[in-house]
């Protein structure tokens, strides 16, 4: 099992060190027994222990969990699952995958789930055969709609790549968040597969675009690129008419009211470095500030911001104080603020892999 709660961890340890014998305990019982709780207490706690990759967490409504996409690496495709944890973390509560047999020939991944108020589910689903071996770039790749009760009965809202509604082309999606139980908001991003190095293997770089709302009201969804957006990096939502983002290369946090498109900067973290990743609850702004990031014109494909991870820094929006939030030489990425504003979870990147951690938000 790739994923492991730190009690098994626990008791593999024990295993290495304790002599093996002989007992006669009892026969198991069978009972219900409640998931175990990560080790740790206080402003950093690892949640996930998986040999590949888990990636964007996002918070249920009632914060009661969250999801993530979990890198299955118990299995020769490899594919990438929606899991679910409780708040404090433990064992993962259901998991979501392309199970049909056929797909076994193919990598499946889900991803950047977003589940809202009326429990309606949106996510990215992407494919790509094994034929000729690890696949780069996915064969197909939809943003999809559907119910956390029932997440394979879906509606294709969007299929990539296409062209957005600036006229760009857009090769995924990233951010993506529910404005509204009827509408979505999403960073539009261009994805290029360039090496780090002149002799690297390819590295798979997103990169923001603009932003995107899509309105489900209709029988056809409606796109549309919210003004001021161009090259946004991340998005959050207040309310069903403001939302907050940030841009590639830029250290400010920009709102935009979408009722009159009045865009205001709220704030700029100047030398701190390039902002991304905001997410606001109340009074409180937080962002991924600098850190292992860099936007640069790569020669062969454009405009590329590479994040790497940065620091967590916490705004009160009256006072415009800053509080730093994690230690230094963590490098975090993707963040998801709490419903109540109190506890984050996040990518912590550690070379080539990311586990998800628990920030407390002081």
């Amino acid at each position: 099992m790739s994923h492991r709660t730190w009690r098994w961890r626990q008791l593999a340890l024990l295993a290495a060190v304790v002599p093996v014998g002989c007992t006669h305990d009892g026969p198991f019982v069978p009972g219900v027994y409640s998931p175990g709780v990560p080790p740790g207490a206080g402003a950093l706690v690892r949640l996930t222990y998986n040999a590949g990759v888990d990636l964007a967490p996002s918070w249920l409504p009632d914060g009661s969990g969250f999801s993530y996409t979990s890198e299955r690496f118990d299995r020769p495709d490899r594919d990438r699952c929606l899991a679910l944890l409780p708040a404090a973390g433990g064992t993962i509560a259901r998991e979501i995958c392309n199970r049909v047999p056929a797909a076994d020939d193919s990598v499946d991944a889900f991803g950047a789930a977003t589940v809202a108020q009326n429990g309606r589910l949106a996510y990215v689903r992407a494919s790509a055969p094994l034929d000729v071996g690890r696949p780069l770039a996915p064969r197909f790749y939809e943003l999809v709609v559907a119910t956390l009760a029932d997440p394979h009965r879906l509606t294709v809202l969007q299929s990539f790549p296409h062209v957005g509604p600036s006229g760009r082309g857009h090769d995924g999606v990233g951010q993506l968040r529910w404005l509204s139980v009827g509408v979505l908001v999403y960073v539009g991003q261009r994805v290029a597969y360039v090496p780090s190095c002149p002799s690297c293997p390819p590295d798979t770089i997103p990169s923001g675009l603009e932003l995107v709302r899509l309105d489900l009201g209709g029988p056809v969804p409606v796109l549309s690129m919210l003004p001021g957006s161009d090259q946004a990096s991340s998005v959050a939502v207040a309310g069903g008419d403001t939302v907050w983002f940030t841009v590639n290369g830029d250290s400010r946090v920009f709102r935009l009211a979408l009722s009159t498109d009045s865009l205001v900067v709220v704030h700029d973290f100047g030398s701190g470095g390039i902002a991304r990743d905001v997410q606001v609850v109340g009074n409180t702004l937080l962002a991924v500030v600098g850190g292992n990031v860099s936007f640069t014109n790569e020669p062969a494909v454009g405009l590329l911001q590479r994040d790497g991870g940065g620091t967590i820094v916490a705004v009160d929006l009256s006072t415009g104080t800053e509080t730093v939030v994690t230690p230094v030489g963590f490098l975090f990425r993707r963040i998801a603020l709490d419903p109540n504003g109190t506890r984050l979870v996040a990518e912590l990147v550690t070379g080539a892999t990311t586990d998800v951690w628990l920030v407390e938000v002081p």
